[in-house]
């Protein structure tokens, strides 16, 4: 990674460019600490969340099986950006009647979103300086959808099909919230602009919520 010559002997608090090193950072009592990488771009103002349904407005999941082109939450990366997704959450809140029910997320490249709800992310510190690059889409239609060409990175759902009322009669459980986080899995797909990521949820007839965060810096922090 390149970096700046410092010739006035004052170096920077914090990022203020692509190639500017912060100080090192230290207590009062002079003991040095160092930040965990996700947190440090948090406070950077460099987090975001994308909801796909807000408060009591749930989304409309695909219906059936997965359909690739079919968007439940759909994130697109310009060039000269990178994300990192940190933690996926999905909360269902109507299965419908029997069918099976699987969730996904995928990044990569190549797609293309069809119509839905435009979703504008938001700051995981309130008072950050930046806002995200990102274009982002909930609820899209399969209509005009491409798939993307990558890495799967998450999959769950129920393995068999089942009608929740008999489920729910017959002392079964059908669980309601499913997550992916990179501190669970020790992993995170890097999604380098232009790329994308995808999520998806089918149920028969479901509904819910998705909330995605991402930290987003310009792609020439990482190289």
């Amino acid at each position: 990674m390149a970096y700046t010559e410092y010739t006035t002997g004052v170096q920077p608090a914090a990022y203020d460019g692509d190639d500017r090193y912060s100080k090192i950072q230290g207590t009062r009592d002079g003991a040095i600490f160092t930040q965990d990488w996700v947190l440090a771009r948090i406070a950077e103002g460099r987090g975001f969340v994308a909801n796909a349904g807000t408060a009591t407005a749930p989304i409309t999941f695909g219906a059936g099986s997965i359909d690739t082109t079919e968007f439940d939450l759909h994130v697109s990366v310009p060039s000269g950006t990178t994300i990192i997704p940190i933690e996926l959450v999905i909360k269902v809140e109507a299965w419908g009647t029997s069918a099976i029910a699987e969730c996904m997320a995928v990044a990569g490249t190549g797609s293309t979103c069809g119509a839905g709800t435009s979703v504008t992310p938001a700051k995981l510190r309130t008072d950050g300086a930046f806002s995200s690059n990102c274009t982002v889409t909930s609820a899209a239609t399969a209509t005009s959808g491409v798939a993307i060409t990558g890495a799967e990175f998450f999959r769950d759902g129920h393995i068999v099909a089942v009608t929740p009322a008999t489920a729910g009669a017959s002392g079964g459980t059908l669980a309601t919230k499913f997550r992916w986080s990179y501190l669970n899995t020790g992993y995170a797909p890097i999604v380098v602009g232009a790329g994308q990521v995808g999520v998806f949820m089918s149920a028969q007839a479901g509904t819910g919520f998705i909330s995605l965060f991402y930290v987003e810096v310009p792609s020439s922090r990482l190289t």
